[in-house]
């Protein structure tokens, strides 16, 4: 008999890491012989690919204040023990901390007996400053039969800063194949003139993220002011929405980047986008485990990241010790690190608001990439580091953990 699992997530909408990194799991578990359906907690379209049966809590889900939220705790974890009851669920893979409380309440209140494996993908310090979020951390991970952290950095930080034990490390997995077969699809035609200038100084650098303050988009575009003024024809691409896309189409306008700077939104293939590009850059303000930096990596694209907690150091300079300092910027063995931004938003030109240090470092990096094609090419060779990823590796982790000993 196939082992049930019910992956309980907020949704499966495109865009989020977290969403695809359900659909993904939950894909590649169906393939290797598992009974997968997934139960969200609201109703989003469109959706990522994904295989098995498919469940939702509520259809019109509407984000609401703390006491909304803590209500729909209460109302949604009694019906997660209902549906693991009716479809003899084994196991539960929950996927964002808000699907984390569910989940082990679910137990704690309400008596659901499946194994329940909680799952951390963002840097858990960023919610320190939150008594209530840090405080239903430490109370409901513990009680959780396992919390499985997308990066060794974050689980020293549940450890040591939430004293949370049961954990385990187990990197998000990428297909480098799939990557490379998408990446042969043509680029859409209405990008074709973007990407394909017919100029032998053109350089395209590219981005992706949801336009959110996490992602740090406006200090990629404050910088690539500077790269400008040295390199005219220098275009960068973000990919990806969200809710500053208003603020950053307004920095784009107040910087006079309106031929140099493009929010081309979601895609649904993203590969070819990359293909046309010559340099990825990453400008988070904290992270987990950004999947856009494998990705780059599985097409072997030069990359230029900040070095925020957690993930980038990780997956881009293993080389590296965690906790080392060092200085910037660092010029890793497959890949760059440029120093962290601070938290703050900043929408504002240049003249107004001077470039801070760590984006003169990164205009300074950018610059450097488009003028020493030898920098270039020895960042071009990603592809080596991308394979600790690789889907076979992970899913074999996963069904280890899966295996009741």
């Amino acid at each position: 008999m196939k082992t049930k699992i019910l992956i309980l997530v907020e949704s499966l909408k495109v865009g989020g890491g977290s969403e695809r990194f359900a659909a993904t799991l939950g894909s590649k578990l169906y393939k290797e012989g598992y009974d997968i359906s997934y139960l969200t907690l609201m109703e989003e379209s469109p959706k990522y690919e994904f295989k098995g049966d498919y469940y939702t809590l509520n259809e019109s889900y509407i984000y609401g204040n703390i006491f909304k939220r803590t209500l729909d705790l209460f109302r949604y974890s009694p019906k997660i023990t209902k549906l693991c009851k009716e479809l003899s669920i084994e196991t539960i893979i929950s996927v964002s901390e808000v699907a984390n409380f569910h989940a082990v309440l679910s137990r704690w209140l309400y008596g659901n007996k499946v194994r329940i494996i909680t799952s951390q993908h963002i840097n858990p310090e960023i919610f320190m400053e939150s008594k209530i979020k840090s405080s239903l951390i430490k109370f409901f991970y513990p009680r959780a039969d396992k919390t499985v952290c997308v990066s060794r950095e974050v689980e020293r930080i549940l450890n040591e800063e939430y004293n949370v034990q049961n954990t385990q490390t187990i990197y998000n997995m990428m297909d480098i194949e799939e990557n490379i077969k998408l990446s042969r699809e043509k680029l859409p035609d209405k990008y074709q003139g973007l990407f394909n200038e017919n100029n032998a100084k053109f350089f395209n650098f590219i981005s992706l993220g949801r336009l959110a303050r996490q992602k740090g988009q406006w200090f990629l575009i404050r910088s690539f002011r500077r790269v400008v003024d040295q390199h005219p024809h220098a275009k960068l691409f973000i990919l990806g929405e969200g809710v500053l896309r208003k603020e950053l189409e307004e920095l784009i306008n107040k910087l006079e980047l309106t031929k140099n700077v493009f929010l081309l939104g979601e895609q649904s293939n993203i590969f070819p986008f990359l293909l046309n590009s010559q340099c990825f850059v990453l400008t988070s303000l904290w992270e987990g485990l950004p999947m856009a930096l494998i990705e780059a990596l599985s097409l072997n694209l030069p990359i230029i990241s900040t070095d925020c907690k957690t993930g980038p150091r990780e997956i881009l300079c293993p080389e590296l010790d965690l906790n080392k300092a060092i200085d910037y910027p660092y010029l890793g063995n497959h890949a760059i690190l440029s120093e962290p931004f601070p938290n703050e938003l900043i929408f504002n030109s240049i003249n107004e608001v001077p470039l801070h240090k760590p984006e003169k470092i990164l205009a300074n990096l950018m610059t450097e990439i488009i003028e020493n094609p030898r920098l270039t090419k020895n960042y071009s060779k990603g592809q080596v580091i991308a394979k600790n990823f690789d889907k076979e590796k992970i899913i074999g982790q996963w069904k280890k953990l899966l295996t009741y000993e």
